[in-house]
């Protein structure tokens, strides 16, 4: 599958829909990055089932997080936390210093797909499949901040 072209989103169902195309056409690396995923279909279902999809389609798959708030996740997001746990090696969570964080929603995979949304109080962006050029500076900037974050989500508890 070779995606190409730009999907324009203004809605959180369109939202949604673009995050899976995206993950759908995402083949070894992903690195997404938001204030604190609550928005993102993580917790779904069909959004649980398609990062499992692409963490388990290649052995080298990986997916990076970047985020500003990670207390939503660790509370909140029992299916990611499952996920992580299958997935140990394949996920990384990084939490992005306050100074750096710029309110937009990212995701990159296989440095040939973007999704952006400008801020996180909008469901306003842009879904561009198979547009490397366009990609490349945005990845450059989300591969430099990831060296500026620190690990969080820490091991996952058994609650014992």
């Amino acid at each position: 599958m070779d995606p190409k072209g730009t999907i324009v989103f203004g809605s959180r169902g369109a939202f949604t829909e673009a995050i899976l195309t995206a993950v759908a056409a995402s083949r070894l690396d992903m690195t997404v990055a938001d204030r604190d995923f609550r928005d993102w279909p993580f917790e779904t279902l069909a959004g649980s089932q398609s990062l499992a999809a692409f963490l388990q389609g290649e052995p080298r798959a990986r997916l990076r997080l970047l985020v500003a708030e990670p207390d939503w996740l660790e509370r909140h997001a029992p299916r990611f936390a499952q996920l992580r746990q299958r997935h140990r090696a394949a996920i990384e969570c990084r939490q992005i210093p306050a100074e750096f964080y710029r309110g937009e929603s990212v995701l990159i995979a296989d440095r040939c797909h973007l999704l952006r949304r400008a801020h996180h109080d909008f469901f306003r962006g842009r879904l561009t499949l198979g547009a490397p050029a366009e990609v490349e500076q945005v990845a450059n900037r989300y591969d430099t901040l990831w060296h500026e974050c620190t690990d969080c989500l820490g091991p996952t508890t058994l609650g014992l």
